[in-house]
């Protein structure tokens, strides 16, 4: 799974967690329903999926109009992995009451789970147009555009969120991702490090500002920020290539060795750890591993080209 994908999927789960089961129960609703609700709530939250299926599935049965209770079945489903049967609950429930934001959220997660980002789009859209105070819906309204390669509506979204909830885990390290990826390195570090202030165990904002560092020739930042994700990490390639780097700069050979073996360790196909290994071996008068590597390179980089896959760091 890419980098990409595994925050995008990290952030999609965790806003489901937060957002499914936040709607109040309607004062009107009667007390046997309300205690149906409480106890499907409590056994998801208490893990218990499977019962938490079953007693969804005769609660509809008992109260056929209720848009809660189809929400409630669509959330447990999903936790359970039954995508099709959680989307047909969840558009059951928009059917029963289109008014309700969280039906419309919660249906994106599911395409956004699939990575069906067209789809995911005009339902996370629909639920900002309900409920303009929320952002998560702006933030995953932003990694969809992202993803989509629309960067500056992904970047509105980004805004928008953080505009609602300044401190919004995910909400800079995303907006930062998106600047990298216009070039704009000064606003994506500001946006990092801000990330590390609300998120500080969060590993990835780290050796993304070591990356910017790095670049910039700051070789002592650059170190910092590495160590940090390594501390973090320890099996992360990420971090261990960038102290190569660092350490490659700085002609530190048998520390520079070190570290770029255990980025292969993590990422054994890593073509640039592959070459950067290669030229510490040939500095190093290691001329027989320096080619050893330098083949494995060749190989790489051809099945990189059959794949389509463009080299990229590890």
């Amino acid at each position: 799974m890419s980098h990409s994908r595994r925050i995008y999927l990290a952030l999609a789960s965790a806003a489901f967690c937060l957002l499914s089961f936040r709607l109040a129960v309607p004062a009107r609703a009667m007390d046997s329903e309300q205690a149906l609700e409480d106890q499907i709530i409590s056994k998801v939250r208490s893990g218990g999926i499977e019962a938490a299926v079953e007693q969804a599935r005769q609660a509809v049965k008992q109260y056929p109009q209720s848009s809660r209770l189809h929400q409630l079945l669509g959330a447990a489903l999903f936790k359970k992995g039954l995508n099709e049967e959680a989307r047909a609950a969840f558009r059951r429930a928009i059917e029963l009451d289109a008014t309700v934001a969280e039906n419309y959220f919660n249906l994106a997660l599911i395409e956004l789970s699939e990575n069906r980002l067209a789809e995911a789009i005009p339902l996370l859209e629909k639920c900002s147009s309900l409920d303009p105070e929320n952002a998560q819906a702006h933030l995953l309204l932003g990694r969809a555009y992202h993803n989509l390669n629309q960067t500056v509506s992904a970047i509105e979204h980004f805004k928008k969120a953080l505009a609602l909830a300044p401190r919004l885990p995910l909400g800079h390290y995303h907006l930062g991702y998106a600047y990298q990826s216009q070039g704009n390195m000064e606003q994506a570090l500001v946006e990092f490090r801000k990330e590390v202030e609300v998120n500080p165990v969060f590993y990835d904002p780290y050796w993304l500002i070591g990356n910017i560092e790095l670049n910039r020739g700051h070789l002592d930042a650059a170190e910092q920020e590495y160590r940090k994700a390594a501390g973090l990490k320890q099996r992360a390639p990420e971090a261990h290539y960038g102290l190569a780097r660092v350490l490659v700069a700085r002609k530190k050979w048998q520390e520079a060795e070190a570290e770029i073996k255990q980025a292969l360790e993590s990422n054994p196909n890593s073509l640039e750890a592959h070459y950067v290994l290669a030229r510490i071996y040939q500095q190093t008068g290691k001329n027989d591993d320096a080619l050893r590597e330098y083949r494995i390179c060749s190989a790489l980089r051809l099945k990189n080209q059959k794949s389509g896959i463009a080299g990229k760091q590890p």
